[in-house]
């Protein structure tokens, strides 16, 4: 399994926290932004680069690195000055089942894009030990089964835009 890396910038409660709970249960270790590997995957948002399996080198190479920010304060740009190193990659089309957020789309928390990133990349057993720590998270898995598997088959971030727009509504 690649290491999971948090940004965090504290910016939320952290009772409420995703990225919190996987670095106090060992699941991630918290960085820097001027410490990213150059060649880490950063979860980036407003990355025009879908995370594909393509990218599982990347990834065990350099780790998975998830900025915790309030998304309501992240700018672009504010993203941008933060975050000057790795490769970043969005995620494709999947529905949220946090508390905060369920059934919107595209509004993960920390531990639904790691938990995303390492299925698409092909880590499903480690996605499903990651998705152990909260009882919501199984239920991401069970909405997104279908999506998830046929990114975790795709042969890049091409074919992830392709796949990507059978689930996007119109």
């Amino acid at each position: 399994m690649p290491r999971i890396y948090v940004v965090a910038l504290s910016e939320d409660d952290p009772s409420k926290c995703t990225a919190e709970k996987m670095l106090r249960v060992g699941e991630a270790r918290r960085i820097r932004a001027s410490k990213i590997h150059p060649r880490a995957i950063v979860l980036n948002p407003y990355s025009a680069t879908r995370i594909s399996p393509k990218d599982r080198m990347l990834a065990e190479k350099g780790g998975i690195v998830v900025v915790d920010a309030s998304w309501r304060k992240l700018t672009p740009n504010k993203f941008k000055r933060i975050i000057r190193r790795g490769e970043p990659r969005s995620l494709p089309y999947l529905v949220a089942t946090n508390p905060v957020n369920y059934g919107v789309p595209r509004a993960l928390s920390s531990i639904e894009a790691v938990i995303a990133s390492l299925y698409i990349l092909g880590y499903r057993s480690d996605a499903l030990r990651v998705s152990g720590l909260y009882k919501w998270t199984h239920h991401f898995i069970e909405l997104n089964r279908e999506p998830l598997e046929e990114y975790s088959r795709a042969a890049d971030a091409d074919q992830i835009r392709r796949i990507e727009s059978l689930y996007t509504p119109t």
